[in-house]
């Protein structure tokens, strides 16, 4: 029996706010999908497919997105992507995104505890990619079922090509953030990183700029027992790879950099100085004028070694994926989200990774939140064949997702009168 005053720990008069109500009905919502969801991912990690090749992945998030009930669809969208509506039946002029990216790596899948293994060969959802489908669908159930509530417009956005195809820059040209025009924009991504269930948001940098480099070196080939004959590609090679690594050295210490150079071709025999060779490699940066000073002296670097070697190079330079940098505001919001759910936050792990989600934070504000899948130290990590996770985080992230557009649309609609 609890002894008199025991009841003052506890206020059972307390009224249940409406926020406190549409988080509950929220994760209520979420867990009753839940399996379904799990289903909808292992579908997607038995049947992988690489970017831009992704046509059964588009016609499996069509035909949900149409059992959904959603206003309107686009599909396909740059080549092999979806693009879902659904309007909201409360007054409000803004409109949010969610987005998914939805290829595959070409891994050959070696994971041997798992029924749903790829049918695949040398394909395999490797980066949770299936996992980030089933989240955003599943987001798109919940807020079907909460439409009558929601002032404004959610648009559901399931992109190829994220693995290094450009896929972001792709749906942006196929008018994915018009029509109408996306105000905001939410993307996730499972973690090894975080604890399973934790979320990661930070405002700012979070990602690195991704950029791509070719230099192709030009001599003048012949015997290997004859140099003094030849210009040798090799060694001007060898003073490029030297020199470009010599770059970080002598930048500021606190400047997040990387300079890998990860491919070097030259030659077919062992006796037979070769004519030409080539390197190839990337450059991650978080600081504009850190990328165009690694950008300036990679340039003194080749035009120095032609000098001394005699050659002539052909060195070309990519921007690729520009910095993923979370606007403070959506990443506070993001966090207000997690606290409505009781979800628990800790600061994002930065990377020198990229996301070319970044590339619809260049015109959107956007934040990009990780998702902790890590139960143990045994987790394999991303990009690795025996990849995989507990998929009953699905309605996790699904909630998640939910509240965050919820809480954009109803932080950005006018006032009820």
């Amino acid at each position: 029996m609890l002894g008199q005053g025991a009841c003052s720990r506890y206020d059972f008069n307390m009224k249940t706010t409406p926020t406190m109500a549409i988080a509950r009905e929220i994760k209520k919502i979420a867990e009753s999908i839940s399996s379904t969801l799990i289903a909808i991912r292992r579908d997607l990690h038995q049947h992988p497919e690489i970017g831009f090749q992704e046509h059964r992945t588009c016609r499996k998030i069509t035909e949900q997105l149409k059992r959904i009930g959603l206003n309107a669809i686009r599909s396909p969208v740059a080549k092999t992507g979806v693009v879902g509506l659904l309007k909201g039946g409360q007054k409000g002029n803004n409109t949010v995104a969610l987005r998914a990216d939805i290829d595959a790596l070409p891994i050959e899948e070696v994971n041997p505890i798992i029924p749903y293994k790829s049918l695949n060969a040398g394909v395999m959802h490797a980066c949770g990619h299936d996992g980030h489908v089933a989240m955003v669908l599943g987001a798109a159930m919940i807020l079907k079922y909460l439409q009558a509530r929601i002032p404004g417009t959610v648009k559901f956005l399931f992109q190829p090509g994220e693995e290094g195809y450009g896929g972001a820059g792709s749906m942006i040209r196929d008018g994915a953030l018009r029509n109408p025009q996306v105000d905001a924009i939410f993307g996730l991504h499972v973690s090894v990183d975080q604890n399973y269930g934790v979320l990661g948001i930070s405002p700012g940098p979070i990602m690195a700029a991704a950029d791509r480099f070719q230099a192709r070196i030009i001599g003048h080939g012949g015997h290997g027992a004859h140099p003094e004959l030849c210009t040798d590609p090799l060694l001007a090679a060898n003073h490029i790879y030297q020199g470009f690594q010599s770059i970080e050295r002598n930048l500021n210490g606190r400047d997040a950099r990387i300079i890998s150079i990860c491919s070097l071709h030259g030659g077919t025999a062992f006796n037979i100085i070769p004519d030409t060779a080539e390197l190839l490699g990337t450059v991650r940066t978080l600081n504009a004028k850190v990328q165009a000073t690694i950008l300036r002296r990679m340039r003194q670097v080749v035009r120095g070694v032609e000098i001394m070697h005699g050659v002539r190079c052909e060195f070309r330079y990519f921007k690729e994926y520009p910095v993923t940098s979370n606007n403070a505001a959506m990443a506070t919001l993001a966090r207000e989200a997690a606290a409505d759910l009781q979800m628990p936050v800790r600061p994002m792990i930065g990377s020198m990774g990229a996301e070319d989600f970044s590339m619809y934070q260049k015109l959107v504000p956007g934040v990009f939140i990780n998702l902790g899948i890590r139960k143990n130290s045994r987790q394999p990590g991303l990009h690795n064949n025996r990849f995989t996770f507990d998929d009953r985080v699905l309605a996790i992230g699904a909630a998640f997702m939910t509240r965050c557009a919820l809480l954009y649309l109803e932080k950005s609609s006018p006032p009820k009168k």
